[in-house]
């Protein structure tokens, strides 16, 4: 009886139509799937590790994944530092002027918002550039540049200039484009030795009758601003 019992205990076990509940079968069936699928996801990453030299952890954790910005950010220099950079540099470029007695001296694109009053010292001079600055007005110690020909002062943002520009007895080219001008400074018409004076791309609404006694002109340029009539002494 025994004996029987166990040949139709080893006859279900080894029967293979005898398999599990439909449900059983289905979740078996998604599960080895899910498998295959993972399996060779690890398959493709064990290869590209091995072509790309990887080294196998070991069965370690997976690291999370970062990125590193290589690019370095310096902060923003305090309110000031520019500003005591930029005169640094410029007091700096002023003595080796005077040292050298260069008759030109190149102060462009300095961020500079106000020129040295030791500026006077540099009597030699005979050009001056100042393209591309901050200034908004000039010292008044400009006019003792006494042998001064060309002073350049475009992409500022000038509104005026000092009285003693009329010292200038040598210069001859002025160039003010490029700023904030609302009418051409008086101290202009008394340069009397001017041959070419730039205006253009200012707010300027009027050129005045004083424009006669700059009668060495053979350039004025006043394009770009709000003239609407021209005097007749021009």
């Amino acid at each position: 009886m025994s004996s029987t019992l166990g040949k139709e205990k080893d006859s279900k076990e080894k029967d293979p139509k005898a398999g599990p509940p439909g449900k059983e079968r289905e979740k078996e069936a998604k599960a080895l799937a899910s498998f295959g699928k993972d399996g060779g996801k690890e398959a493709k990453t064990k290869g590209k590790d091995a072509k790309e030299g990887k080294k196998d952890g070991g069965g370690a954790p997976p690291a999370v994944a970062f990125s590193v910005d290589n690019t370095i950010k310096r902060p923003n220099p305090a309110p000031g530092t520019r500003k005591k950079s930029s005169n640094a540099e410029v007091i700096k470029e002023l003595n080796k002027c005077r040292e050298e007695n260069s008759m030109r001296l190149d102060l462009s694109k300095r961020s500079i918002q106000m020129l040295p009053t030791s500026i006077k010292e540099l009597t030699q001079l005979a050009e001056l550039y100042l393209y591309s600055n901050k200034l908004q007005s000039l010292p008044a110690e400009v006019g003792c540049l006494a042998g001064l020909v060309t002073l350049a002062l475009s992409e500022n943002s000038l509104t005026s200039l000092p009285d003693s520009l009329d010292s200038l007895k040598k210069l001859r080219m002025l160039d003010l484009r490029h700023n904030k001008l609302r009418e051409i400074p008086a101290v202009v018409y008394r340069v009397t030795s001017l041959t070419t004076l730039y205006l253009r791309f200012n707010r300027i609404t009027a050129v005045e009758k004083d424009i006669h006694k700059l009668s060495k002109l053979t350039m004025l340029s006043i394009r770009e601003n709000k003239i609407k009539q021209l005097p007749a002494e021009i």
